[in-house]
């Protein structure tokens, strides 16, 4: 059997998120899979450090070739075979640009943009064969726990969507050099994928949210806010709530419901810093002789056991980065099209700053739709709509 391609990859952004994808690219590299050809990031003490930690990783029997690079250009002169860029959302845009324009696959991490603005003229700069070369990194598209609750909700298993709750509490506050576009935006970006997931990436019509500022919180940021509280109502009627903070010392804790006209899904409540995750699907009404609220299935799945210095995120998602990552370059090699492409890139920005503007303006509600009054459904539709709105 031919051995299997083994692909040149960059890393442009090396700091918090692009040192995790660092880390699960070294692994590859120790299982042959993959060259590591470039590591780069235009603050040069992040690179050292970065290089420094991949070196550790990668230990002296593997012979270190990669170029260290200031700018996403001088990586894509290198023409490696694809690139995740992980720098500071200012830039996602701009840097994935280098890129694709030389026809060099991107995995990028959310949100694909600072500002509607700026997705739109990104997607506007790309040639059409390009757009199918990028590919937003919502790594809860590769959570076991997800997926399993996923195929209970697409089996039918809950009946119909009537509401949805997400949460998503950090254990300690956002680093000093942490660039946010506002907590709002920041932390309901992977809600909102999660949440629209459910909905078959549809957009909601109506965005609302509430944000607040608790005590005895160090804002390193200057969000203003540690708690933000998102209302999304779909055509159907069907709402989903979005609870973000940064201020859960006891630990971190993710997780959703789903509730349904036949059941519901629980997956993810919290027991403790970094315990199993698990995963209930509870059936039954206490109609047609069936009893009310019976566990029907459930599941465990273990976290993934880190350093006191890895990002909060990291027990919890670390086996979902590295299987996002996997996919990616594995869609690459065969030349397949790539997931969680631009559409859904744009859509999950728009209701992200949609909220965020919301909890700027003391909870006003948001329609989604066009000047004229009708569904957002391109992007065009968005620009219009963010520009009638003033919102980012």
């Amino acid at each position: 059997m031919a051995e299997k391609q083994k692909l040149r990859v960059g890393v442009f952004g090396v700091g918090r998120m692009g040192r995790v994808h660092l880390e699960h690219l070294i692994q590859f590299v120790r299982t042959n899979e993959v060259e590591v050809v470039a590591i780069g990031d235009r603050d040069s003490a992040t690179l050292r450090t970065a290089v420094q930690l991949a070196k550790g990783w990668i230990g002296k029997e593997y012979p270190l070739n990669w170029s260290l690079c200031d700018s996403p250009e001088m990586m894509a002169a290198q023409m490696p075979d694809a690139v995740v860029v992980a720098s500071r959302t200012a830039d996602h845009a701009k840097d994935c640009l280098a890129f694709v324009s030389q026809s060099i696959p991107v995995l990028v991490e959310k949100p694909l943009a600072n500002s509607i603005q700026e997705a739109i003229s990104f997607c506007q700069q790309l040639e059409q064969h390009q757009q199918h070369l990028v590919q937003v990194a919502f790594q809860r598209h590769y959570d076991a726990a997800t997926q399993l609750a996923g195929r209970w909700f697409d089996d039918g298993l809950i009946g119909e969507l009537q509401q949805s709750h997400h949460v998503l509490q950090d254990k300690n506050p956002t680093p000093p050099s942490y660039q946010s576009c506002g907590i709002t935006a920041d932390m309901a970006i992977h809600l909102v994928f999660e949440a629209m997931r459910f909905h078959r990436f549809q957009l909601p019509c109506y965005v609302q949210s509430l944000r607040f500022a608790a005590p005895f919180y160090p804002d390193l940021a200057g969000e203003g806010a540690n708690i933000v509280h998102v209302f999304c109502t779909w055509p159907d009627s069907s709402v989903a709530h979005l609870w973000g903070s940064r201020i859960n010392k006891t630990g971190y804790d993710n997780g959703f419901k789903l509730i349904g006209t036949q059941g519901r899904i629980d997956v993810g409540e919290f027991i403790g810093d970094f315990g199993d995750i698990h995963v209930k699907l509870w059936r039954g009404t206490g109609h047609d002789n069936s009893p009310r609220g019976h566990l029907a299935d459930s599941r465990t799945f273990p976290m993934t056991k880190s350093g006191a210095d890895a990002p909060d995120f990291y027990a919890r998602f670390a086996a979902s980065y590295q299987a996002e990552l996997r996919t990616f370059l594995e869609r690459v090699r065969l030349a397949e099209p790539l997931e969680i492409g631009l559409d859904i890139g744009w859509k999950t920005l728009l209701v992200a700053n949609t909220a965020e503007a919301s909890s700027r303006r003391n909870g006003l509600g948001f329609e989604l739709a066009t000047p004229e009054g009708n569904p957002i459904v391109s992007l065009v539709d968005a620009e219009a709509f963010a520009r009638q709105h003033s919102i980012q």
